[in-house]
């Protein structure tokens, strides 16, 4: 956080500089002593992915729950994918337009989708329009917060030990494991592109087949994780098996009525 704080401190001077040539031109900052940081080592392997889902399955909210597997799954940033909208998808192409990521629209991209990205993107539909059928109309993933849309993605660790941007680094990690080069997972997570030749990749050529079928690779490799059949464990069984949604909106539908008979 110290080191942090003086970045910030570093990058005003530097542009009160740029606006007014008066001020000294030394930064103060040049000065400090920085403290040494290491890159977090919090992401997941595939061994761990067995004991996350069924952690994963045991919470109530299903919205919450497509949320923290998309963000697995997509190894998007967790601040962009709560913004997303309906209107964001395009299901015939298989694609999901972020139009705010970190860095702003200039950096708007579309993440190819996977088949289980698929499915976990229209059970979040499905889900949100059987609870918050006011805010499913504008957001993938509505909630009783004053945006309308689902505003903190932070879980107890004692019930999901991972979740916001350590699935970022766990994604990234998978992705090794399933073959995906470097190059490749930079692209399918934003990533800048390094050296003078990346302004020649053309990233919407390489969506509609070679990045889709990546992406495709990691979702499998995830998955696969699991070790038996979704449909040979109860608890998994009872979320991504067969009919386990339909019920799953049954019981959204009744905690919304009654949610809407507190509220008379």
């Amino acid at each position: 956080m110290a080191n942090g704080a003086m970045r910030t401190l570093r990058t005003i001077c530097n542009h009160a500089r740029k606006a007014n040539r008066e001020l000294p031109a030394s930064n103060p900052v040049s000065a400090i002593d920085w403290n040494g940081e290491k890159r977090r080592n919090t992401a997941m392997g595939t061994s761990d992915l067995k004991s996350w889902f069924l952690a994963l399955a045991k919470i109530n909210n299903p919205i919450r729950r497509e949320f923290h597997l998309f963000t697995l799954l997509s190894g998007c940033r967790p601040e962009a994918l709560k913004q997303v909208k309906p209107e964001h998808l395009d299901f015939r192409r298989r694609v999901l337009y972020v139009p705010k990521p970190k860095g702003g629209a200039k950096r708007a991209f579309d993440i190819p989708l996977s088949r289980q990205m698929v499915l976990c993107l229209i059970r979040a539909i499905r889900f949100g329009r059987a609870m918050h059928p006011t805010a499913a109309k504008d957001w993938v993933f509505p909630a009783d917060s004053s945006a309308s849309h689902l505003a903190e993605q932070k879980e107890d660790r004692a019930i999901l030990a991972k979740w916001g941007n350590e699935l970022r680094q766990s994604f990234r990690t998978i992705a090794t494991v399933a073959g995906v080069s470097e190059f490749d997972a930079r692209l399918l997570m934003n990533h800048a592109i390094p050296g003078v030749n990346a302004g020649y990749i053309t990233r919407h050529k390489l969506l509609e087949d070679h990045l889709r079928s990546q992406q495709q690779a990691i979702s499998d490799t995830v998955f696969s994780a699991l070790g038996v059949s979704p449909t040979k464990s109860l608890l998994i069984c009872g979320w991504l098996g067969p009919r386990a949604t339909r019920q799953a909106i049954l019981n959204a539908k009744a905690e919304y009525e009654r949610r809407a008979l507190r509220n008379l």
